[in-house]
């Protein structure tokens, strides 16, 4: 147990609650400092910037998935016709040999 001692007030309080409560606020403060450092010192500018990046990104996905989905149709698409006309000069030549002639 830790030395009992006296606060501003006159109160007892143990000395490893203040050392806890002095460790605490020095996390709090590096904490603090680092996110200064990396985001700079006004907190409003900070979320206002980090809010706009996250819709920013959120525009650049879907952006993205429509992208994904307009090449996915246009190839269908190709393929697609691209199947037909095959079907269609095959039905055309298969009914040419059965009448005879040759292509």
């Amino acid at each position: 147990m830790g030395a009992l001692v006296t606060d501003m007030e006159g109160g007892p309080f143990v000395a490893d609650d203040y050392d806890a409560r002095l460790l605490e606020s020095a996390r709090v403060r590096k904490h603090r400092l680092d996110d200064s450092l990396l985001f700079g010192g006004n907190t409003q500018e900070r979320s206002y910037s980090s809010a706009t990046g996250r819709l920013l990104q959120s525009l650049l996905i879907a952006a993205l998935v429509a992208a994904i989905c307009v090449g996915y149709s246009f190839v269908h698409s190709l393929l697609e016709d691209q199947n037909r006309k095959q079907a269609g000069s095959a039905a055309t030549i298969h009914s040419a040999m059965m009448n005879g002639i040759t292509p």
